[in-house]
């Protein structure tokens, strides 16, 4: 806060002496715009999430396991892309769907991979939490 005071002083005074030189008050108007449109943009960037929820926890081989969720700050018609773990690392898994106009999504997948599945969904950036589903032969 007072960093932020000390900055808009400081362009009320740069644009005073501009003032003074002929060139006018505008530059300090467009110093304070510039700080304030930053602060904007970041907030808006903060405000974006995506929940998932399996609707089994343990499934067969190749059965449909069905996730759903709800987004954030998240437009509508965002891709939704379902990720599994692999070896410590998220790999895109090849089943994607859209974000709503109700800010939600579904999507299902089938797995092989007999045990533990940890699955997570990522849209514009933003990842949800992991969702497990022990995979049975």
């Amino acid at each position: 806060m007072r960093t932020q005071l000390i900055r808009r002083t400081a362009a009320v005074v740069a644009g005073l002496a501009l003032a003074g030189g002929g060139l006018g008050i505008a530059g300090a108007l467009q110093a304070n715009a510039a700080t304030t449109h930053t602060t904007v943009a970041s907030a808006s960037v903060a405000a974006k999430s995506i929940t998932i929820k399996s609707d089994k926890t343990t499934a067969k081989a190749w059965a449909k396991v069905s996730f759903t969720g709800k987004t954030s700050g998240i437009a509508k018609n965002t891709v939704v892309q379902v990720q599994r773990l692999e070896n410590g690392k998220w790999v895109n898994f090849p089943a994607t769907t859209k974000v709503t106009s109700k800010a939600t999504y579904s999507v299902w997948v089938q797995s092989g991979r007999v045990g533990v599945n940890k699955f997570r969904v990522v849209a514009a950036n933003t990842a949800s939490a992991a969702a497990s589903v022990t995979i049975t032969k």
